[in-house]
């Protein structure tokens, strides 16, 4: 009689066991979809402080920056990107970084008439990994 206690007992504790194991791959599933959701968001801000960077940089043609920008096919070859005035090219360059570092990521530069504030808003796809279809970074400053 004891033997039949003791494989009852063995059964029970890979029962518990598969079940901690399986709540555990959850876990770490969840843990996952944030750390990529946080590193999204660091993207994203991190390309809105670049471009006020460069806005910054050209003070003078500050407006010029103005507009709504989708991202471009990501190009990893920097030496093909625009060249000419330095707003274009900061535009280009930009919305490749857009496109090589957001899920479709696309964005917006508004300069209200007559002041040196721009409202920049950064914008990409969560849907793959649990989110809203759209997540924004909205980054306002001064030049």
């Amino acid at each position: 009689m004891e033997s039949g206690f003791t494989l009852i007992e063995v059964l029970v504790a890979v029962l518990v066991l598969s079940v901690g194991l399986l709540g555990l791959v959850g876990l770490q599933g969840v843990a996952l979809k944030m750390n990529h959701g946080a590193y999204v968001r660091s993207q994203a801000s991190n390309l809105a402080y670049d471009i006020a960077d460069a806005m910054r940089a050209n003070r003078a043609n500050a407006a010029s920056y103005a507009g709504t920008y989708a991202a471009v096919a990501c190009v990893l070859d920097y030496t093909r990107l625009t060249s000419g005035p330095a707003a274009t090219a900061d535009i280009g360059e930009w919305r490749n970084r857009l496109a090589c570092l957001l899920p479709n990521g696309s964005a917006t530069i508004a300069i209200p008439t007559g002041t040196r504030t721009p409202t920049i808003t950064v914008t990409w796809d969560e849907t793959r990994y649990g989110g809203t279809s759209a997540e924004a970074f909205v980054y306002t400053t001064e030049l």
